[in-house]
This record gives C-alpha cells, sequence and structure tokens, in this order.
C-alpha cells in the first residue's frame, strides 16, 4: 500500500462494494451446488454438475475469494466484521414464516375461492402444526441462548435431582434429530427446576391475613389495617434481597420500592384495581421460604364462596395447599363453607386456621377447634383439620408449632409426590423414545398395532392441533367483546335487581348487592367462554388417549393436566362503588316500568364506571386467555409431536439421523440401562 495509488474515499468504497457483492453471489453459487444434501421438497435447480466437477469448481471459487482480498488489501481494505447474530437473522425469517402460514387460514384461503366445509378443520390443523414448529424453534432459541437444556439438566444433577435417564434421553433425542421430543424434555426440566410449594391463604376481611403472614415471616412487609386486596393476588417467596413487582392486565411487569406496594394491592391505595393489577410478587429474605414455599395472600372470594357456582372454580389459584383463616370470635359463617366446599371441588387439600387465638384460653382454643370441625363435617362431610394461631409476638410458639408439625411435613410429602409424578413422566418418556428408534431400526415394533391407521391418526392429530390453536382467536374476540359491551352487562344487572326487588319486595338495593350483581353478571359470561374451550380441550385429550392406547403407549395426557389451566382467571372489580339505590313505587305501574326505571338509575349511577372497568377487565383477561391458551398448545403438542415420531418414522426415511450402530447402543441404554457397554438395570426394560 505505501507503493500503491491511494484510490478516492468513495472509489474504495465501491470496491468493497463490488468485493463484497462478489462474495454474496459466491454464496449462492456453493447454496446452489450443494443443493443436493438438502432436504428441501422444493429444489429450485437440476442438479447436473457432478462431484467432481463441484470439486473442480469450489476450487475455483476459493481461487477468486483469495483474489478478492487481495483486490482489497491493495487499498488497505479489509472486510467489514459480521454484525447480525445468525440467532436474530433465523428469528426474522421465523417471522416471516410465520406471516406466510397466517395467510394459510381458512379466511384467506377462501379469498380464492369457496373452502369445502370439511377441509377448513384440517386447514386448521395445517396452520397450527406448522407454526407449532416454528413456534418451538424461535423458543429454542430465546431459551438456549441464556442455558441449553443439556447444561439445565447438568446444573440439576449437581443439585442432587436424579436426571441421568433424562439426561440420557436428551442425548439420543438430539443424536438422532428427534426434535418433537424436545418440547417435553423441556416441561419435565422446567417442572424439575420448580421446587417450589405454593400455599394460598383464604379469609374474610380483618381475619387477620396480613398480621398473620407478617408474623410468620418474621416482617412487617404487609399493611394491615387497611381494607383488603380486591382482585390482586400477592405471592411472597424467598429472595436473597427484599424486592417486589406487579403485573398488569396487559402483561406489562413493573418493579416497586415496597413502600409503594400499599398503592397497587388495596382498596385503600388502588380502589376498585383501577390500575389494572392482576399479581404482585414479593421477594422477602425469610429462612421459612428459603426451601421452596411460596405464600399467597389471596383476595377474598366474597359471593362467589357464598353462592359456590361451578364457574367460581375458574378464580381459585393453582396452589398445593389452602389455609382458611377464621377470627376465633367469629363463627363459621356462609362464606368460609363456601369457601371449603370450592376448594374440595378442586382437589384442593386445606387446614383451617382459627386466628386470633390469643383471645382464647388453651381449653377455649380446644372448644372452638372442635365446635368448628363438627360444624364442617355437618356442612360439607368433611374431616377439617383445625390449627390455632395468632400474630401475638408472646404466642409465636403456636406459629411454630403449625409450621414445624403441619406445614413442613405438608412440603416434603408434596416434593416426594412430585419427584414420583416426575420419574413416571421420564418412564413414559423414554418408552415413546424407544418407540420411535425401534420404528427407524427396523425392529420388533416397526409394524404399528393393527386398529391403528397412520393416515387416520395423522388426520386426527392435525384436527386436535387446529381445533386447540383456533381456541387463541376465539378467545380473544370473546374477551374484547366482553370488555366494549358494558350495554349487555347492564341489561343482566337491571334483571338480577329486578329479580331482587320481586322475590323480596324491597325498595333499596344495597352498595353489596349491586356489586355483586356486576360481579356475577361478568363472572356468567366469562364462564360460558371459559366452559366451551376447556370442553373442546377435553374432547382433544380424550382424542389424544385414544390415539396413545392404539398405538400401545402410555405417554398420554390426563384431566388434571387440563384443570390447572382454567385457574387464576382475573377477578372483575367495579371500579367506583355505587350508591345504594332507591326504587320507590313503580312497581305499581307494571314490571316495564319498573325495569326501565331501574336501567335509568343504574345507567345514571354505574353506567360510565362499569364501561370502564368492564374495558380494562377485558384486557386483563385477554392476557390471561393468551397465556392459558399457549400453555394448552404445549401441553397438547407434547404428546401429539411424540406419536407423529412414531407414526411417520418410516423404515430408511430421511428423519432417521445418526448411524445404525448409534441406534443400536442408543436403544440398549435406554431399554436396558447400559452404561458403557455394561448392563446396569434391565428391570421393566421389556
Amino acid at each position: 500500500m505505501d507503493n500503491a495509488e491511494k484510490l478516492s474515499e468513495a472509489q474504495q468504497r465501491r470496491l468493497s462494494v463490488t468485493c463484497a457483492y462478489i462474495d454474496k453471489l459466491l454464496c449462492e453459487m456453493e447454496q446452489i451446488l450443494n443443493q443436493a444434501a438438502s432436504e428441501s421438497p422444493f429444489p429450485r435447480h437440476i442438479i447436473d454438475v457432478t462431484p467432481a466437477q463441484r470439486r473442480v469448481i469450489e476450487d475455483h471459487v476459493r481461487r477468486l475469494r483469495q483474489q478478492l482480498m487481495r483486490s482489497l488489501a491493495w487499498q488497505g481494505l479489509k472486510p467489514d466484521p459480521a454484525d447480525i447474530p445468525a440467532s436474530r437473522a433465523v428469528i426474522s425469517h421465523l417471522g416471516f414464516i410465520d406471516i406466510a402460514i397466517e395467510e394459510l387460514k381458512p379466511s384467506y384461503m377462501n379469498e380464492c375461492g369457496a373452502l369445502p366445509q370439511t377441509a377448513e378443520g384440517e386447514l386448521n390443523g395445517i396452520v397450527h402444526e406448522l407454526r407449532s414448529i416454528v413456534e418451538g424453534v424461535e423458543r429454542y432459541l430465546r431459551q438456549e441462548s441464556r442455558a441449553t437444556l443439556s447444561d439445565r439438566l447438568t446444573n440439576l444433577e449437581k443439585a442432587g435431582k436424579d436426571v441421568g435417564l433424562l439426561k440420557r434421553i436428551e442425548a439420543t433425542v438430539t443424536r438422532h434429530g428427534l426434535v418433537e421430543f424436545r418440547s417435553r424434555i423441556t416441561s419435565i426440566t422446567s417442572r424439575l427446576e420448580d421446587d417450589q410449594f405454593e400455599v394460598a391463604l383464604f379469609g374474610r376481611v380483618s381475619s387477620g391475613k396480613s398480621s398473620l403472614l407478617n408474623a410468620l415471616l418474621g416482617t412487617d412487609l404487609l399493611p394491615v389495617g387497611v381494607n383488603p386486596i380486591t382482585a390482586v393476588p400477592t405471592k411472597l417467596r424467598f429472595g436473597r434481597e427484599l424486592r417486589t413487582a406487579v403485573t398488569f392486565g396487559d402483561g406489562r411487569n413493573q418493579e416497586l420500592n415496597i413502600g409503594d406496594l400499599i398503592s397497587f394491592v388495596t382498596e385503600s391505595g388502588n380502589p376498585g384495581n383501577v390500575r389494572n393489577v392482576v399479581r404482585a410478587l414479593v421477594q422477602v429474605p425469610s429462612p421459612r421460604l428459603r426451601d421452596g414455599i411460596v405464600l399467597v395472600d389471596t383476595p377474598g372470594l366474597g359471593s362467589l364462596a357464598r353462592h359456590g357456582a361451578q364457574e367460581a372454580l375458574a378464580y381459585l389459584p393453582s396452589c398445593d395447599l389452602a389455609l382458611l383463616l377464621i377470627d376465633a370470635s367469629v363463627a363459621l359463617n356462609e362464606e368460609d363453607v363456601g369457601t371449603l366446599r370450592l376448594l374440595n371441588e378442586a382437589g384442593i387439600p386445606s387446614i383451617v386456621l382459627i386466628s386470633k387465638a390469643d383471645l382464647l384460653t388453651r381449653d377455649d382454643q380446644d372448644r372452638v377447634s372442635e365446635y368448628t370441625e363438627t360444624q364442617i363435617r355437618r356442612e360439607l362431610g368433611l374431616d377439617a383439620e383445625i390449627k390455632p394461631v395468632s400474630a401475638l409476638p408472646a404466642y409465636t410458639s403456636l406459629l411454630d408449632e403449625f409450621f414445624a408439625e403441619t406445614l413442613q411435613p405438608r412440603f416434603d410429602q408434596a416434593r416426594s409426590l412430585r419427584d414420583a409424578s416426575v420419574a413416571r413422566k421420564i418412564g413414559a418418556l423414554r418408552e415413546a423414545v424407544v418407540a420411535a428408534l425401534e420404528t427407524s431400526a427396523r425392529r420388533s415394533h416397526v409394524n404399528l398395532p393393527g386398529s391403528v391407521n397412520p393416515q387416520s391418526a395423522e388426520q386426527a392429530l392435525r384436527r386436535i392441533t387446529g381445533v386447540v390453536g383456533a381456541q387463541r382467536s376465539r378467545l380473544d374476540r370473546a374477551f374484547l367483546e366482553l370488555g366494549e359491551r358494558s350495554a349487555l352487562l347492564l341489561d343482566d344487572i337491571v334483571e338480577a335487581v329486578f329479580r331482587h326487588c320481586s322475590e323480596t319486595g324491597e325498595r333499596e338495593v344495597s352498595i353489596t348487592h349491586l356489586a355483586e350483581f356486576a360481579d356475577r353478571a361478568v363472572q356468567r359470561r366469562v364462564h360460558e367462554v371459559l366452559i366451551e374451550a376447556r370442553a373442546e380441550l377435553e374432547t382433544g385429550i380424550d382424542e389424544l388417549s385414544n390415539i396413545a392406547r392404539a398405538l400401545g403407549r402410555r405417554d398420554s395426557p390426563t384431566a388434571d393436566e387440563i384443570a390447572t389451566l382454567f385457574r387464576d382467571v382475573p377477578r372483575f372489580e367495579l371500579g367506583t362503588a355505587p350508591a345504594a339505590m332507591q326504587l320507590g313505587q313503580w312497581n305499581w305501574l307494571g314490571n316495564g316500568v319498573l325495569r326501565r326505571a331501574i336501567k335509568n338509575k343504574l345507567a345514571n349511577s354505574i353506567g360510565r364506571p362499569l364501561a370502564e372497568s368492564l374495558h380494562r377487565y377485558g384486557r386483563a383477561v385477554t392476557h390471561w386467555g393468551e397465556l392459558m391458551n399457549r400453555k394448552a398448545q404445549t401441553l397438547v403438542n407434547s404428546y401429539a409431536d411424540a406419536y407423529r415420531a412414531q407414526l411417520l418414522r418410516t423404515p430408511g426415511s430421511p428423519d432417521a439421523h445418526g448411524s445404525t450402530d448409534d441406534l443400536d447402543s442408543d436403544l440398549d441404554a435406554l431399554k436396558y440401562g447400559l452404561e458403557d457397554g455394561v448392563l446396569t438395570k434391565r428391570q421393566g426394560a421389556a
């Protein structure tokens, strides 16, 4: 360069850009030459170049690149370094692929002519099968950029978890390209990483929940002496530093100073939940939370518990244990009984805590406990566990006793049950991977059972995938419409007020009743949407189970896996408490006039607050629906993909990666427990 004539800046730029463009064309040439190795079903070029010719061309390409580099060096130039991560480019391409898949939906295909009605279900299935794979790749890229699945399993092994078999399965799945099983492995890994035991606290206003939680954790963290949380569950879990954050209905998260918590989760700071908060999380450096216990302070169930409606189950949190607090100075009432009924119907074990037991002598504590136990047995036919507790420092022994003798053993038992459940899932996964490998290897199970028609089974899987995938748009539409149609809800509330006045003869409707009527009207509309979605999912799960049985498989989803999906629905809360409504003597003029009078008064008093509250709630429940449907799709696809692995892997297909020797040794390792060629255990391997 010292002796070379220096080009101008513009000329150097042209030289550099031209060299880069030539190299781009060379890369495309290489892709053309290597097309024969591609598994693309849509080749663009006829490969008329022999392997020997390809090697010669590649040598010329190499020489051309060398000359390009010398041309740049003549002016002291260097190629620009790469600045786009490959993962980002792949994710960008996946986004365009997702757009293309979207345009296969029936609503778009109808633009090309009327779609046969029988084809709509399968087309939906094709769309969501393709989208599931795309989302799986993107999820893999995003998750594995933080920690690979192999690394996560290694970390679990270091933490003392027995994941040897799961690690072997993961390595086998990777070696033989069985990507259909990765979501199942990821799901089991996440379950192993989640070692938490969630304990939800329920109780009426002034039952002492906040005081009890503060005493249990040895902190004054939660506000007391204020109205309770309205629609905002608060989770307290272990953290080395005190931190708190809230999640809003649109999915946003915001970290807070601990002193600001009261402004988001209490009725006094956030009346009617106008901030649209759906949950709060507080990390507390408490030794009692260190092992994985999570305490959940729940909003009161109120009228939901008193009426005990089946749809109220959706508003219960997903938890491992429920604690119901009853004030020692107040007898068990209808709301307490209703809460216990709901918990029992949801299959959530519960313990009744007699709070403020410091007001009672030891004998009185025993008498109150015995009376409460008898009353629960009479009302519900349940044998309840009763424990007296107090938040006062002088009575810490009661809390210590409860934690050590009741809560900790439950936690240990839950951990054992969870480990046993995970072990069963890993065992079923091993069988599924073995079946897929044996199909590829022409082993004894290569022929599917006589009752299985591969094409029919594949169509059924596609139909199930399509139904569950299409739920997302239906839920979005239903919940968004709910949020924008306050007039319909107002009509429902009018009917509730009318029935109340007709049945009771009262001419004044209290604030409590108006809020309850609004809550129940929204709840009923949400339940109609959820019950249809759940019925569709249960039907899909039944079909998956039938396919699993026909294939001789034990890895099929269960009804229990559905139940938790339809929990934790956000609660509706009227933003402004309405005034009590006076109706006078309008009923003398007939029912029609009375209805109109009720509607006019309601429109004036709660019309605008109802519309605003419903709009916020629509966003919150729509976000919940998105998360629920995402989990439902993951659940269904994780099983459907595993069944496809067996249905579609025919002998000699390109799906089978790895050498035959690798396949044989991996099969033996999974079936018989071989470690480095040595048989270690053979129980249950046949």
